[in-house]
């Protein structure tokens, strides 16, 4: 009889707690993207018109998380004889009196407030099918800003390396053929018994 050891079963451990994990994370980043990415797409098609700021401000949230805050901007246009308002708002910041990083990361919400006031042109494209459905033509508004589906595409790229990785550390480390867990009450994460058992 002898004794083989499965090779780092600690690592084998590992990479089997996180490839149902990264698995699930590239699926949901997956949908994600395609979704956002249709919905940039269809949203690129929609008319283009001229708007006019009518007032824009920073605002806390009305959520839990406190000290937080975001751009709330409205705007005036005309559709034919159609007088329309409607309002965009920015992703939520925390204030300089919470600690962050990187600092100070309501300036650039605060920069684009002071370089919008009111009676600013700003290009808006609107939902032919609800008039007062509007994005912005040119999605500068901090902190996010252009389009979602480059960043998306990263942390889908991100998500589905690692979840490779984990696959390829599996198929490394399995354990040979005729491998037999001398006790089978005891996980792969336990390293006290790794050993095979071969005639």
């Amino acid at each position: 009889m002898t004794n083989t050891k499965i090779r780092h079963p600690v690592l084998l451990a590992i990479s089997a707690i996180l490839a149902p994990f990264l698995g699930l994370c590239t699926v949901f980043a997956l949908v994600v993207t395609v979704v956002q990415a249709w919905q940039e797409h269809a949203q690129s098609q929609w008319p283009l018109v001229t708007a006019t700021v009518d007032q824009c401000g920073i605002r806390p949230t009305s959520t839990r998380q406190r000290h937080r805050y975001y751009i709330r901007c409205g705007l005036r246009y005309e559709l034919g004889f159609e007088q329309l308002t409607a309002r965009v708002y920015s992703a939520s910041v925390p204030g300089r009196e919470v600690a962050q990083y990187p600092p100070n990361q309501i300036d650039p919400l605060e920069d684009w407030v002071s370089a919008h006031p009111p009676g600013t042109p700003i290009g808006i494209r609107y939902d032919p099918s609800n008039h007062q459905r509007i994005v912005l033509a040119e999605n500068d508004m901090p902190p996010r800003r252009g389009p979602k589906t480059p960043y998306n595409l990263k942390l889908l790229a991100a998500f589905g390396a690692g979840f490779l990785v984990v696959l390829t550390t599996l198929w490394l480390t399995r354990p040979p053929a005729g491998w037999q867990q001398k006790n089978p009450s005891v996980g792969l994460g336990d390293a006290g018994d790794t050993s095979l058992q071969t005639p």
